[in-house]
């Protein structure tokens, strides 16, 4: 499975480093861009799955409507618009917008937003639920059941889940592991990781395998329907 590719046209680098931040945690690539140009050059060449609009650089500049309406974008890339309240009336003012988000940006409802985006942008089901067997991870409501019973996972233990089953097939190392779930300025060893995966397991594998061990590597999702 490919990484997931976010551009952010805002001329606010807070609203890039807020989206580096969240959408890391998922696996995905961010790259902002100030001007409408870059935008459109990065569109074809770096070929994000969306674009993060900030509604301040102005939606009714002609450049901005033509960025929306090219082929490269209208035809392949998702668009959320990050909207203040006074600028809703916009949305929708004869432009593709799949989606919209209220500043100051929410961290969760960014999540959020850009996983259900993705997941109907890819014509793959409801992007707030992760499936695969009898597992099931809810994104909106941090709910993870099994075979239709909830299992009580710990925040690391659902954040690491999350994580690899947001990411089916593609293996990480721990480091990866522990940069991505834990942060950077995480100075526990390895073993943390071997620990959460075993009790995740415990929890989650009844009659099925989810959580693969990758020798000399690490851990991966498994493919899903594979």
């Amino acid at each position: 499975m490919s990484i997931q590719r976010v551009l952010v046209l805002t001329d606010d680098p807070s609203l890039v480093a807020t989206a580096e931040g969240v959408l890391r945690m998922d696996g995905r690539e961010v790259r902002g861009t100030q001007t409408v140009e870059l935008a459109l050059i990065a569109v074809r060449e770096w070929r994000p799955a969306v674009m993060l609009l900030d509604l301040s650089i102005g939606l009714t500049d002609g450049g901005v409507a033509a960025l929306l309406r090219d082929p490269a974008v209208a035809d392949s890339v998702a668009v959320i618009a990050v909207a203040q309240h006074h600028e809703l009336e916009q949305v929708g003012a004869g432009v593709a917008i799949d989606d919209f988000i209220l500043a100051p940006v929410d961290e969760e409802e960014l999540r959020s937003r850009v996983a259900r985006t993705l997941w109907a942008h890819t014509g793959t089901g409801d992007g707030t639920i992760l499936r695969c067997g009898g597992l099931v991870i809810d994104l909106e409501r941090y709910k993870v059941t099994v075979d239709g019973d909830v299992v009580d996972l710990t925040y690391k233990e659902y954040e690491l889940l999350r994580f690899l089953a947001s990411n089916p097939g593609k293996p990480f190392t721990r480091e990866v592991l522990l940069n991505q779930v834990w942060g950077y300025d995480y100075y526990g060893g390895s073993r943390t990781v071997d620990v959460h995966v075993r009790r995740i397991r415990s929890k989650i594998e009844r009659h099925e395998v989810f959580v693969e061990t990758v020798r000399n590597v690490g851990y991966r999702f498994v493919e899903i329907g594979r």
